[in-house]
């Protein structure tokens, strides 16, 4: 069967799961409501009317061998999405969106307060939805919210970090899992530093001259156990390379976006003005053309300046083959068009590729197809681009090295 074929197969079946899915939430939200209804009519006593609700949803959940908890999600997403965005639940109903996303801009319309963000979620989301991953769309939602509501996305990140803590789960085979929940900013320095640190190792052990065959990960891991047992340290310092970009009117206060993540990832604008004010930062300019995009800088070489393998990072934000989040920083700048064949070495024939992805490109097995369009600083709900500023934050005992 030819690409195209099965493409259209797997978007019939697609289609059909989802609107399978659609029937059980609408088995779900009919038969409740009609219990309910029928409870609500009766003259008992308001605590015998909670219990029986209770007991609608225990039959439903033992009927589709699902949670209590799963079946009031239904009930309570569902009654977001039909009163707040009735247009998500049309695309639901016609197999165009499938749960899990359409479960996700519910979370989203349950988080938004206004009538105007509802409007802009509910113009927007379906079609961004229905060409994206449920990982995309969650990073799309988080991004739209806190460019919506910007007040209320704050408050909600200040509850959060209020809750921050370090746990340990043992594991029965003599491991253990140690879990931060930490502010978004500085999980991001403290991954940057490890990856970092663990690639700066070297290959031969010094002092067995023996090669060093431990994994990044596991070399991450065993720092991360070095600097805690070893260190007192009392304050968070930034000792690693992050970069975040943020629109020039949110970064001087005018308006009140979020800063983002090579990834996409929205960051408090008050984190990034307070990080920008360091002496150690270094501020860069992202010039960008009228609808968004990275411009084109070409070179004679085949291997692309620093400055624009930068850019290509932050055109693409990950590995360009839609649905893959390999973090940008572990791709490989391909040629499109190889350079042996006549391919320029400039943005509009470059793009980051994972390893894994890279080879099969380079096997032949990787059409275009595949890819995602370059990445634009505007979202689809915005009226216009951004001026981009590109923050670095470097750490500071480097410089001085």
């Amino acid at each position: 069967m030819s690409s195209g074929g099965i493409a259209t197969v797997c978007d019939i079946a697609r289609r059909r799961r989802a609107m399978a899915e659609f029937e059980e939430w609408s088995v779900v939200v009919t038969h409740h409501a009609e219990r309910t209804a029928e409870i609500d009519r009766t003259d008992d006593i308001v605590l015998s009317k909670e219990l029986a609700r209770r007991e609608v949803v225990l039959d439903l959940a033992q009927a589709f061998n699902v949670t209590e908890r799963a079946i009031w999600a239904i009930i309570f997403e569902a009654e977001a999405l039909r009163e707040r965005t009735p247009a998500v639940w049309e695309a639901f109903r016609a197999g165009d969106l499938d749960a899990a996303r359409v479960s996700a801009i519910a979370d989203c319309a349950e988080r938004l307060q206004t009538r105007e963000a509802w409007a802009k979620l509910e113009h927007s989301a379906p079609e961004y939805a229905a060409t994206h991953t449920v990982a995309e769309l969650r990073s799309w939602l988080r991004r739209l919210r806190a460019r919506l509501e910007p007040e209320e996305t704050k408050k909600e990140t200040a509850r959060a970090i209020d809750d921050r803590r370090v746990s340990i789960t043992h594991n029965d085979d003599g491991t253990s899992w140690l879990n931060a929940l930490l502010p978004t900013g500085v999980a991001l320095a403290v991954g940057d530093r490890l990856r970092k640190a663990a690639n700066a190792l070297p290959s031969i052990d010094p002092d067995t001259d023996e090669k060093d065959r431990r994994t990044r990960d596991q070399k991450m891991a065993d720092l991360l156990a070095h600097w805690l047992t070893c260190s007192e340290g009392t304050h968070t310092d930034i000792r690693a390379e992050i970069a975040i970009s943020i629109a020039a009117t949110d970064l001087i206060g005018l308006t009140d976006g979020p800063g983002l993540t090579h990834d996409g990832e929205p960051v408090g604008s008050e984190w990034v003005r307070e990080l920008a004010q360091s002496e150690h930062a270094i501020l860069r300019r992202l010039v960008l053309d009228p609808v968004g995009e990275v411009l084109d800088t070409t070179v004679l070489s085949y291997r692309p300046p620093e400055s624009l393998r930068k850019a290509l990072r932050w055109r693409d934000g990950t590995c360009r083959v839609t649905g893959c989040r390999a973090p940008v920083h572990e791709t490989d700048q391909d040629h499109a068009i190889d350079y042996d064949s006549g391919g320029a070495t400039s943005a509009s024939n470059l793009r980051c590729l994972c390893r894994k992805h890279h080879n099969m490109k380079s096997h032949g097995h990787l059409d275009d197809r595949h890819l995602d369009t370059p990445r634009r600083y505007v979202e689809r709900y915005l009226p216009c681009p951004p001026v981009v500023t590109v923050i670095d934050f470097v750490d500071p005992y480097r410089l001085n090295a």
